[in-house]
């Protein structure tokens, strides 16, 4: 006779990531909706839901604002 199964935990949600995390550490794995997305760490990388966001983010990547000039001085 047997007795009842051990109960077990149910495995994270998130397993596969944290193991593929965890073998490819000169990676950043990015995730969106069901979609994954391998880059080399430190890699700049854009999403969007539609082109012309995607575009305005890499414009503004490229050509980031100029710094604010310094107040002069007034002495």
């Amino acid at each position: 006779m047997t007795g009842p199964a051990p109960h077990q935990a149910p495995l994270p949600r998130d397993l596969t990531a944290r193991v593929f995390r965890a073998l490819f550490t000169d990676l950043d794995l990015r995730t969106i909706g069901s979609t994954h997305i391998a880059v080399p760490k430190g890699t700049p990388w854009f999403a969007a839901g539609n082109l012309s966001d995607h575009a305005r983010q890499v414009a503004a990547a490229r050509h980031p604002d100029p710094p604010a000039s310094a107040p002069p001085d007034k002495t």
